[in-house]
């Protein structure tokens, strides 16, 4: 038996709805790894749904790398690979239009942290191609889509410079967002010589080694961006 509150499910895409409570419980720690889940005909009657639709539910999880479904066994909690679970959660969250700014205050957030842990431990080497990067980007101030793929390279560069494997994971996780976003950010006319000023100002700090500067001027550099599109979101609804 669960003893949480759980709701009653509507008929539409109702699999997909459980799967999203059942994700939630997982991610949550309410069962451990490895614990086995109720019975179906518990879960189905709990959740509302029939059997078949609970069955769904369970096939995606699985999917997903979040359950083990062991036939004549039942379905036992499996916390995912970081790269499977990354891949599977970010195209659900691109799929609505809404998700756009969530995802950028998700971004910020981390973003900030590695920049900061960047100052700290940057190779030489790493600081180099960082370097070399925004080297292109000034290049490149005349092509858009060109600034726009070296900017996305350099914060790349930055997460892989925290030498965390988690951070990278979520980087590439969000690529082709951000990567759409920038381009849309750079038709801006003034936008592309913030985005220099700005990145040459991260870059000082996290090679001269600054880890409060670094993470202060990637706020700054993640507040503008955020208000960057929020322009062109009113923009784009006015036409």
């Amino acid at each position: 038996m669960i003893d949480v509150a759980i709701d009653k499910i509507p008929r539409r895409k109702a699999w997909q709805q459980v799967a999203n409570q059942l994700q939630k419980l997982i991610v949550s720690g309410h069962w451990a790894k490895g614990e086995r889940l109720p019975g179906e005909v518990e879960l189905a009657k709990q959740f509302g749904v029939s059997r078949s639709t609970l069955r769904e539910a369970l096939r995606a999880l699985s999917s997903a790398g979040l359950v083990q479904i062991r036939h004549g066994e039942g379905s036992f909690v499996w916390y995912p690979e970081v790269d499977n679970y990354l891949n599977s959660l970010m195209p659900q969250l691109l799929i609505e239009r809404e998700d756009v700014l969530a995802i950028m205050e998700a971004r910020s957030m981390v973003e900030v942290q590695t920049a900061r842990l960047a100052a700290e431990r940057a190779t030489p080497g790493e600081v180099d191609k960082l370097a070399s990067l925004l080297g292109r980007m000034e290049a490149s101030v005349h092509d858009r889509r060109q600034f726009a793929q070296y900017d996305h390279a350099f914060h790349k560069q930055i997460a892989v410079a925290t030498h965390n494997n988690v951070i990278i994971k979520i980087y590439e996780a969000i690529e082709v967002f951000l990567v759409s976003q920038q381009l849309q950010i750079v038709d801006y006319s003034d936008a592309i010589e913030r985005g220099v000023n700005d990145h040459k100002a991260i870059f000082s700090a996290i090679a001269s080694g600054d880890q409060r500067k670094a993470a202060d001027v990637m706020h700054k550099h993640m507040l503008q961006t955020y208000q960057a599109i929020m322009e062109n979101r009113r923009a784009q609804q006015a036409t």
